[in-house]
């Protein structure tokens, strides 16, 4: 029976041993493929860190470039539009450093990301996590960005209507000033050609729209301001009253019907008659029915005329200021008596000066606001 047991282990021993020999190449083959897909499993998902580590890099970038443009912007640093930062509400935008790096991946960096979460940083550095927590706070502050960039917007928006509202019963409005602007610089511009790339999209495709919006309208805003500068905004006269109108009216001399392109304001004789609006003078001197008179080239394409003056007081050639004495009120040429005639002109067609002096004051304002923001 001994002998038998032996046998029969001896037999077993051999025959499991010999199995395991036999399959031995099969099993070290299961073990290469599991291998192999853990290996490529790894891989993989370290092409996702490497691909979700540079597309951070890349979303921190451009909201970088976002902030520094709003920034420039509604701080006043780049652009001349006469917002000023009161009427936007600027808080910070982004952490002065938001570049992705080699040098940027360590646990204090993170710590300033995540704030006052107190997460365990230690234990997601490696990990997908510590990305994800960082995309969403960029997400975050993307939209940020846009709440600012709306408001904003608005406010340029607002800004033009403002003005649009002001000029309107001068029967001119914003796309007159850019067709006159484009046409007046269209002789007077030069450089070098640099490409602008705008506003790409960061978390959509179109979330950059808004902010190339904004260059537009900054554009526009700034090349209607500037037009403002030559507005005929001030008194043509010290003291005066209305006496004729500009349009159909009863000839003072022939008594018909005729066509008066002129305001009349009436003064005591040598009332001191006045710059409506800086410029230089381009005429000075007697002219037929004006009398005396002076015309005054503001640019933008405004000029102005005073006709039937007792003295001049500036000479052809002569810079002039806004308010500044141009001559004395009189009624020398076809008058009846002692008055103004006073005209504006712009892109070389007359119109009515009464909404201009009552438009002065506001665009006075606007003006000052301008200047203001140019200073600084």
């Amino acid at each position: 029976m001994t002998m038998s047991l032996a046998i029969i282990i001896s037999l077993g021993w051999g025959g499991v041993t010999s199995y395991a020999y036999l399959t031995r190449d099969l099993t070290i083959q299961e073990k290469n493929i599991e291998i192999a897909n853990i290996s490529a499993d790894y891989n993989s998902l370290e092409n996702d860190f490497s691909a979700l580590e540079k597309e951070i890099e890349r979303r921190a970038i451009k909201l970088e470039e976002r902030q520094k443009f709003l920034e420039s912007s509604i701080l006043g640093e780049d652009v001349d539009t006469g917002i000023s930062n009161a009427d936007v509400d600027v808080e910070p935008i982004l952490p002065t450093e938001t570049i992705i790096s080699e040098e940027t991946s360590d646990a204090s960096f993170f710590d300033g990301w995540l704030g006052t979460d107190k997460i365990e940083v230690a234990e997601i550095l490696t990990t997908r996590e510590r990305r994800e927590i960082l995309l969403s706070r960029l997400k975050e502050m993307s939209d940020h960005q846009h709440q600012i960039a709306a408001n904003y917007l608005a406010s340029l928006s607002a800004e033009q209507k403002h003005i649009e509202n002001i000029i309107a019963p001068t029967s001119l409005n914003t796309e007159k000033f850019l067709t006159v602007a484009s046409k007046s610089q269209i002789n007077a511009v030069g450089g070098p050609f640099v490409p602008s790339a705008g506003f790409e999209g960061v978390f959509a495709t179109g979330d950059g729209e808004i902010f190339d919006q904004i260059i537009n309208n900054q554009e526009r805003l700034k090349i209607v301001t500037n037009m403002l500068e030559s507005f005929p905004a001030g008194e043509p006269a010290a003291k005066y009253y209305l006496s004729s109108r500009f349009g159909r009216r009863i000839d003072p001399i022939k008594k018909t019907w005729s066509n008066h392109y002129a305001v009349d304001l009436a003064g005591w004789p040598g009332t001191a008659i006045q710059a409506t609006a800086s410029g230089k003078v381009v005429k000075a001197g007697w002219l037929g029915p004006y009398g005396r008179m002076i015309e005054i080239d503001h640019g933008n394409g405004f000029r102005t005329r005073y006709g039937h003056m007792k003295k001049l007081r500036v000479k052809k050639g002569d810079i002039v200021e806004l308010g500044q004495k141009i001559g004395d009120m009189g009624k020398t040429g076809r008058v009846t008596d002692t008055h103004l005639h006073y005209e504006v002109w712009f892109n070389g067609k007359v119109i009515d000066p009464l909404p201009f002096i009552k438009a002065g004051k506001d665009v006075l304002e606007i003006q000052r606001r301008h200047k203001e923001t140019s200073e600084t």
